[in-house]
């Protein structure tokens, strides 16, 4: 499949995980933590069903240092941000959340020896303005235990990027990623799962992003990072908004403002001025 799709097919996902939470915990359909619970582990078992039945599924992560470290940044990426957004706006959760995940992966861009180039340092410029101006309508000064949680949660994220550029089965990292993760929900079961707070419908939302937003969106991910450089990954995500508010115009009837569209316009123009600098490159 061609990167463009793959890539947008994943940031879709992504987009769709931010709608699937903030429905759930905005609705109190359900509490943070029996959400987090429920998409880890209905993500892993998905996942454990589709490798079994191709006959390519292994039980390798066990030892292996790499799926350890990719399922905890999962993990700690998920608890943080259900947590997180429970005193947050979107606008204010998306604003330090995606700030902490470029700023991440960018330093580690410049740490491994790697260089801005003009064209690409003017479209990082471009992509956060047009990313700040279309999230802070909506933000507001942030609770401080929430804040930090969201930070945690892009420092998490940042590093489950970084694990998966270089693996060879997307699949089967997502879901030796996730088994671990699942492992560690279920250890902490006593402490996130909350049965007389779960309705049906916060079960939905969870298990829809658990098996579809999650798994499958993940797998997605790993597929294309491989053939992308940590800048193209870094910035790219800031485009997650803008598909959040196509997708609330044409499914849920959202006003289009002229501030989110011309907004929109500078992240999608900075992300290509960047892609277009490693091309020619």
């Amino acid at each position: 499949m061609h990167k463009s799709i793959l890539l947008v097919a994943a940031l879709t996902a992504f987009a769709a995980n931010s709608f699937f939470c903030r429905f759930a915990l905005a609705n109190h359909a359900i509490d943070p933590g029996s959400f987090t619970w429920i998409r880890l582990v209905s993500g892993a078992v998905t996942l454990w069903l589709i490798l079994a039945f191709r006959g390519q599924m292994n039980y390798q992560f066990v030892s292996d240092r790499a799926s350890w470290w990719a399922g905890g940044a999962l993990f700690g990426y998920a608890v943080s941000f259900s947590f997180a957004y429970t005193q947050l706006t979107t606008g204010t959760g998306a604003l330090i959340l995606f700030g902490m995940v470029q700023m991440a992966l960018i330093a580690f861009h410049l740490m491994t020896g790697n260089r801005l180039k003009i064209g690409e340092s003017i479209g990082i410029g471009i992509s956060l303005t047009g990313f700040v101006v279309l999230m802070l309508p909506s933000a507001e000064t942030p609770n401080f235990g929430s804040a930090a949680l969201m930070l945690i949660s892009g420092i998490c994220w940042a590093g489950f990027t970084l694990l998966g550029r270089n693996t060879a089965n997307a699949a089967q990292s997502i879901t030796h990623g996730f088994l671990v993760a699942s492992l560690m929900a279920l250890m902490l079961s006593p402490a996130l799962l909350s049965l007389e707070s779960v309705t049906a419908q916060g079960a939905m939302w969870a298990l829809l992003s658990g098996v579809f937003a999650s798994g499958f969106g993940y797998i997605l991910w790993y597929q294309v990072l491989r053939q992308l450089s940590v800048l193209q990954a870094s910035v790219s995500q800031l485009a997650v908004p803008v598909i959040a508010f196509i997708a609330g115009s044409l499914l849920l009837g959202e006003t289009i403002t002229l501030n989110a569209v011309m907004s929109s316009l500078l992240i999608l123009g900075g992300i290509a001025l960047i892609f277009t600098a490693r091309f020619r490159s």
